[in-house]
């Protein structure tokens, strides 16, 4: 049996130097295509985070509200909601987020294997929880700063969302720290800013149109949105695989032929 190891896409020191190429118009083609290859094992592991993220939301709102129903009641109903109530749905939701991550980085890790051509299954959502520590502690500090840049200014908040989206895959499939992670995203976003806002304003309005149809866009959104992501990522940071060749033994009557199997390297 052999292990080699080859590389797809570009690197972290080509990212941060703006030396890599990004067409929005071919990553969203690219994201597409796979979407609709994937669907069907990939919606399972995105139903089953949002369930987790939905589960959290409600506790934490459950612990500060009292019941998720106070939240949810002021907002059907309308009219002046308080501050506390405003201040409680934004805690849940930045909890929700955080605690979710290990989930969120599984699901970000499947997208991955779609953009080298690998499969995925819906059990492979738990592929994010040896990083749950790393995942955690990126997708709060990311989270932390782009709450301040949305108190500040909403736009800011939104750059910084876009400018962060690839940090918690760089700990997981480079093994780097949080704080990097999030410097290296940033830095490399900024490198390649018009593209990368031009697919984000995509996404952006494909999210508000799924929620003009009472969430069923989502459907397909939500799997494109990490396909895109995935695509992006190797695109800017490269992707690592691990190529294993088993020889058959002399005794087999396939002996002169090779099983070979790829496996991501995260």
């Amino acid at each position: 049996m052999n292990n080699k190891t080859f590389h797809v896409g570009g690197s972290i020191d080509k990212a941060v130097k703006g030396e890599v190429e990004l067409r929005s118009l071919d990553v969203l083609q690219e994201a597409w295509r796979i979407t609709a290859k994937n669907f069907l094992t990939f919606l399972p592991a995105i139903i089953g985070l949002f369930l987790a993220q939905l589960a959290l939301l409600m506790l934490a709102l459950q612990v500060q509200l009292g019941s998720p129903a106070v939240f949810f009641d002021a907002i059907i109903q309308g009219g002046e909601i308080s501050g506390a109530i405003v201040e409680a749905g934004y805690m849940a939701n930045f909890w929700s987020d955080v605690l979710s991550a290990p989930l969120y980085a599984g699901v970000s890790l499947m997208a991955l294997n779609h953009a080298v051509g690998l499969p995925s299954k819906p059990s492979h959502l738990v592929k994010g929880f040896p990083y749950t520590i790393v995942s955690i502690v990126t997708m709060l500090l990311a989270s932390s700063l782009q709450g301040i840049g949305n108190a500040l200014f909403p736009i800011l908040g939104l750059m910084l969302s876009m400018g962060f989206s690839m940090a918690i895959i760089l700990v997981c499939e480079k093994r780097v720290s949080p704080l990097k992670a999030i410097q290296f995203s940033l830095m490399a976003t900024v490198r390649k800013l018009l593209p990368m806002t031009a697919i984000f304003v995509v996404i952006l309005t494909m999210f508000i149109v799924s929620f003009a149809t009472a969430g069923i866009g989502l459907i397909w959104t939500l799997p494109f949105f990490f396909n895109v992501k995935a695509i992006i990522y190797r695109n800017l940071f490269g992707i690592t695989l691990q190529v294993t060749t088993v020889k058959k033994g002399n005794d087999d009557h396939h002996s002169d032929n090779g099983d070979n199997s790829k496996v991501f390297n995260a």
